[in-house]
């Protein structure tokens, strides 16, 4: 994913309501460097308008503030930069997305998170 993929991936996604708990990013990585675990994740904060989205160096970890990383291939991607996130729930039960749910559903739902999950029709953990 480059800048400009992700200014347009970004603009696609949903407005969400603010949320009351601590901050959790939705992280976007390319299906390359969730292979090699290096490389960059662009994250998303949905319900936290405050902190900038954008691009942080990734090395296999997953730090206490990602709530779900998302694993998509390049064509993912660019359907997602096209069309809009009313395909990302096809894209990930096809697997052209692979979704990692990183917390727990209390902790999700607190920070901003849970409502984006649920619209990808993804199950959460529940304790």
């Amino acid at each position: 994913m480059d800048d400009e993929s992700w200014s347009r991936l970004l603009g696609r996604m949903p407005a969400v309501e603010e949320a009351n708990g601590p901050p959790l990013a939705v992280a976007f990585i390319s299906a390359d460097d969730f292979a090699a675990k290096r490389g960059r994740a662009w994250l998303w904060w949905p319900g936290h308008c405050e902190r900038a989205a954008g691009p942080v160096d990734f090395d296999g970890r997953y730090p206490d503030d990602w709530g779900l990383l998302l694993v998509m291939s390049d064509a993912a991607t660019a359907r997602v930069g096209a069309e809009g996130t009313t395909c990302l729930a096809h894209l990930a039960r096809s697997l052209d997305i692979k979704p990692f749910v990183l917390r727990e559903r209390g902790e999700l739902d607190a920070g901003g998170v849970l409502e984006f999950i649920e619209d990808l029709e993804l199950a959460t953990p529940k304790h």
